[in-house]
């Protein structure tokens, strides 16, 4: 597991990313590993998940302490007690966290030809209107991360992505779930995007 990026977002905030160099076999002798973790771990079929569900718990005790323990409430989103706030996203062999006293919602993709299809589904009519001018799979990763991103700070698996979360350019440099606004930024790091959001 390599350190890929670091952001310091301000004195308490910051946004990690890790690519995954190693398999679920290669962690499963690290000592940070607890056996609550190896019992839950066995609960989970794909090698892929396996991978990421250890890479994940091990960056956050390097980061913090081996007794930190990764939790989820009822809605699936995670909590440590280490920090106010939590993000986390998966993608492609890489591992994006972000944490502190501030809420940040964060998610980290490759951009692919599949994405094409997936976002008439996301987007509004207007949104879709503005996409088709400019077409491509780096535009669309973006739009489609700037919604996960938003999700994983609201927090709520109910929302609609095409009805409650409006982008406001294609630049998707501003975003508004119901009457909250948001900054989005991205960061192209070693060919996937990292986005995240800001309350404004």
């Amino acid at each position: 597991m390599k350190q890929a990026y670091h952001k310091k977002l301000n004195e308490n905030n910051h946004i990690y990313v890790w690519r995954l160099t190693s398999t679920c076999s290669d962690f499963i002798d690290n000592p940070l590993v607890s056996q609550q973790e190896f019992q839950a771990l066995e609960k989970i079929k794909s090698d892929k998940r396996k991978t990421e569900f250890l890479a994940t718990r091990i960056a956050l005790k390097e980061l913090f302490s081996n007794t930190l323990e990764l939790k989820h409430h009822d809605s699936g989103r995670p909590y440590i007690k280490e920090a106010k706030h939590i993000s986390i996203s998966h993608s492609h062999q890489y591992i994006a966290i972000a944490f502190g006293d501030e809420n940040i919602g964060i998610d980290i993709e490759k951009p692919q030809e599949k994405m094409l299809k997936l976002i008439p589904r996301i987007l509004s009519e207007k949104e879709y209107e503005e996409f088709q001018k400019n077409p491509s799979t780096e535009l669309a990763c973006k739009l489609w991360g700037t919604k996960e991103s938003i999700l994983k700070y609201i927090g709520d698996k109910n929302l609609n992505y095409r009805d409650d979360i409006k982008i406001e350019t294609n630049k998707s440099a501003k975003a508004k779930y119901l009457d909250q606004n948001f900054d989005v930024h991205f960061e192209n790091i070693e060919g996937v995007i990292l986005t995240y959001v800001i309350k404004v």
